[in-house]
């Protein structure tokens, strides 16, 4: 009978001491998760929940494993939260988007068509639902891209490509002993450079002058080389990390320019960072005149938003925010300037596939437009980020984790080209017209290509697919025309043709003659017939409207490089 009770005590002193140890992992495990540590967190959560259900630390520990990639633990855990009463809608939205990630996009329709049902005005979730959706759609012109992994020497993982004066820079982490960063269990990154040829590297090499003990890395350049600005661990005096208010080291924005050596000098705060949030993906303006960047500072639209800030003679302006178009509830990051107003980034809450997607938004009228989705295989499940273009604008690099740890990858676009060609000419007599400007706007991508006719009034040039351009054909003397193509349906004719006559204005046929038909067609060969404008008098004084009006771009529901 003693030994009995001896047992039972001996049991019940062991489950104590269990059911304790579980309380000691899952508060060191909620520390970790509050301070960013998901290494840590995942670590002691796990043990933790063996032993002690516990919604709130379950729920950081399905956070954990799906800040860290691990998608199918964080699944299994969203699925035992789910039958607790302390499931709620963010667990819900956190859940559908780790079923994206696992390609499940059929069960996150599900999930979110719930949410939609008790609340339709989630723009958010709305948008989830709909890529959902059009997964087939996203995925239907996967042969349009030529994808593939670059090797860099000497590093575990890359990411964020730069190139500059020929030069790859990059963030990365190598193999060997240190101290490792607990968010991921690697050791901290730094900042690299590698020679290019082509989209080979050669051996990678720190930067000098940058790298300090914990993170650096992410950086933007000036046009000429000289000044940076690089993401970087927030360092205090005696070169320690410091916290914010929540305990975080936050990343920070940090400048470093070129001494008279052409040596990086140790880079300094920028003035309007605030340590209390994250501030992280530089880009440069081509003028050096913007930077670009993202921050979960306060008075955004969520998680990290993209900014802009004005920089004039070494003076920082005052960060703003780029609307409610381009941000979200998620995360906006990594933007990259293809051109001044075609802006590239990632966001994990606009139309994506799972995880960060590549996009871009075009500027236009002094705002930021709705982004356009890029196509797999740039785009995947995983997270994908970090472009960066070379000098023809349709190859370039990226980065992402398809592969199970960060990678650099090329990218080059099918040259799939159609031609443009055509004559300009006189009105009335068809005589041609030499050195008539056409200005060619890519919609789609923003960018702008000026050619001029030849002494026979000819003129010819490439045009890529997938995109909307407005073509402008002007000459001094001469109304100005303007006329809207497309190179959207690949069942299209690769061949465009566009004649265009213009009315002289000091020709005495152009009012005797004119019309005033108010039609757009010539109907002898396609061109554009502008005449005098319906009900007023040939022989009567006018006054010439300012034709020189600004078209409003337009955003369609896809688009490519």
């Amino acid at each position: 009978m003693n030994y009995n009770k001896n047992q039972f005590f001996i049991a019940l002193l062991a489950i104590t001491l269990l059911a304790s140890c579980a309380r000691v992992n899952i508060k060191d495990g909620m520390q970790a998760f509050n301070e960013l540590r998901y290494q840590d967190a995942t670590t002691h959560l796990a043990k933790g929940l063996q032993k002690i259900d516990d919604p709130e630390a379950r729920r950081a520990l399905a956070q954990s494993y799906a800040s860290t990639n691990r998608y199918a633990e964080a699944k299994s855990e969203y699925e035992v939260l789910a039958l607790s009463s302390a499931y709620n809608d963010q667990d819900r939205i956190a859940y559908g988007q780790v079923l994206m990630s696992l390609s499940d996009y059929e069960a996150a329709e599900t999930i979110f068509s719930g949410l939609l049902s008790r609340d339709p005005s989630n723009n958010m979730v709305q948008t989830l639902r709909n890529s959902c959706r059009k997964v087939a759609e996203m995925r239907s012109d996967s042969s349009r891209y030529d994808v593939s992994p670059v090797f860099t020497s000497g590093v575990t993982t890359a990411y964020a490509p730069r190139i500059v004066n020929g030069m790859l820079y990059f963030s990365g982490t190598r193999e060997g002993s240190g101290e490792k960063d607990p968010y991921t269990g690697l050791l901290f990154t730094d900042l690299y450079e590698a020679t290019m040829d082509g989209v080979n590297f050669g051996q990678s090499q720190k930067v000098q002058g940058v790298n300090g003990k914990y993170h650096d890395g992410i950086a933007a350049f000036s046009a000429d080389g000289s000044t940076m600005v690089l993401t970087r661990s927030n360092y205090g005096t005696n070169n320690r990390l410091t916290a914010n208010a929540d305990d975080i080291n936050t990343m920070q924005l940090y400048q470093s320019s070129k001494d008279g050596d052409g040596k990086w000098q140790t880079p300094q705060l920028v003035s309007f960072c605030d340590k209390q949030f994250m501030y992280a993906h530089p880009e440069w303006s081509k003028d050096g005149k913007t930077l670009f960047f993202s921050s979960d500072m306060a008075g955004g639209y969520g998680g990290m938003d993209l900014y802009s800030v004005s920089y004039d003679n070494g003076v920082w302006g005052k960060p703003v925010n780029l609307g409610a178009l381009v941000n979200t509830a998620g995360n906006e990051v990594f933007p990259t300037l293809r051109s001044a107003d075609s802006l590239y980034f990632s966001s994990n809450a606009h139309q994506n596939l799972g995880g960060l997607d590549l996009m871009y938004s075009i500027k236009q009228n002094n705002q930021w437009s709705a982004p356009v989705h890029l196509s797999y295989p740039l785009n995947t499940p995983f997270d994908d980020f970090g472009v960066a273009f070379t000098g023809d604008k349709s190859t370039g690099f990226f980065s992402s984790d398809r592969s199970g740890r960060d990678q650099i990858y090329s990218f080059a676009a099918d040259e799939m080209v159609y031609s443009l060609s055509g004559l300009i000419t006189r009105k009335f007599d068809d005589s041609p017209i030499e050195k008539a400007t056409i200005t060619i706007t890519n919609l789609t991508d923003g960018i702008e290509e000026v050619i001029e006719t030849d002494d026979v009034g000819m003129f010819e040039l490439g045009l890529l697919p997938g995109k909307d351009y407005r073509v402008r054909v002007e000459r001094e003397g001469y109304f100005a025309v303007t006329e809207n193509i497309s190179t959207r349906n690949e069942n299209d004719e690769r061949d465009i043709k566009l004649n265009v006559a213009l009315l002289d204005l000091s020709n005495p046929e152009a009012t005797a003659n004119g019309t005033g038909t108010g039609s757009n067609k010539d109907p002898k060969n396609g061109g554009t017939d502008k005449g005098l404008p319906d009900g007023l008098d040939q022989n009567a004084p006018y006054s010439i409207p300012n034709i020189l009006w600004d078209y409003g771009l337009q955003v369609f529901s896809s688009g490519e490089f």
